[in-house]
């Protein structure tokens, strides 16, 4: 054995101690995960305590309220999962692998994935139609979100489903009261998209009021707007967005290919049945 210099063993602990700090910082940054939230509460809430319960537990993650003033997302971030358009439109630094859920904003970097807010085009027109048999017509209002991918696979399943896609993509919620007069006649049914250009209380109150003059149902992007006047919405709830992102993000984590877009796994039927009757739409009791 080989003789070591005097006092050598007096700084093999401080040697073994930066070596652990060494180790330790690159482990930090190579797991490095930030969850951003827009706001601390409501569905964001609901989606990250789906998240948080999901994510595999050999990834640490930490936790930022996007609307916290001054907020910018750190600048080692290397992953990152958003929840709402307010969280996925920060500043994130040049390659980070980002997901992103309850956002309706379509992919605006290379390493985003979105998670979507609507359900698989198959499983819509499936539902929608076991809903009211006789769709055979139905009208999409989109504007920017979902994009024209969606639009297509949509209109490819309504070809094998027997139900016509009319796609409507306009401008502004001011074209509402004139495209739904032109498409008098020639529509079973309309869903709009969860797209905020379009959704307004007074595009809302447009669309509920045309739906139930008229006994065409109304099928609406989310859960809540069927309050509003809706006939049924057919989406995945906040916990479901939370669990797929935890997926995701696994899966980018561990290096296996992602889909731009992945759907969660479960979507909800709801049913205004309060105003079914008055408004006498053609859907099953």
């Amino acid at each position: 054995m080989t003789a070591k210099p005097t006092g050598y063993w007096r700084k093999v602990p401080a040697l073994c101690a930066a070596g652990a700090l060494l180790l330790s910082a690159a482990a930090l940054h190579a797991s490095d995960l930030a969850v951003v939230v827009s706001y601390d509460s409501g569905p964001y809430g609901e989606a990250y305590a789906a998240f948080r319960a999901a994510l595999s537990p050999g990834i640490p993650a930490d936790y930022y309220d996007a609307s916290k003033p001054g907020f910018t997302p750190p600048e080692d971030t290397r992953y990152a999962v958003a929840f709402g358009a307010r969280a996925a439109a920060m500043d994130y630094p040049p390659g980070t692998h980002l997901v992103y859920a309850l956002a309706p904003v379509n992919a605006r970097a290379r390493g985003w994935h979105e998670i979507s807010m609507l359900p698989p085009p198959a499983e819509a027109i499936e539902a929608y139609k076991g809903l009211q048999p006789g769709l055979r017509r139905l009208a999409v209002f989109w504007a920017a979100y979902p994009g024209e991918q969606y639009i297509h696979e949509l209109e490819e399943a309504g070809v094998i489903a027997g139900v016509e896609i009319i796609s409507v993509k306009l401008k502004s919620p001011d074209s509402f009261p004139e495209r739904l007069r032109r498409l008098m006649g020639k529509i079973d049914a309309f869903w709009l998209m969860p797209d905020p250009v379009l959704i307004t209380r007074n595009s809302l109150m447009v669309l509920a009021g045309f739906s139930c003059a008229n006994f065409i149902p109304f099928y609406a992007p989310t859960h809540a707007l069927v309050q509003s006047g809706a006939t049924a919405s057919f989406a995945p709830g906040f916990a479901e967005a939370g669990i797929a992102a935890a997926k995701a993000i696994t899966g980018i984590y561990k290096g296996k290919p992602q889909l731009p877009v992945t759907y969660p796994e479960r979507s909800i039927l709801r049913v205004n049945t309060e105003l079914a009757p008055k408004c006498r739409w053609p859907i099953n009791k």
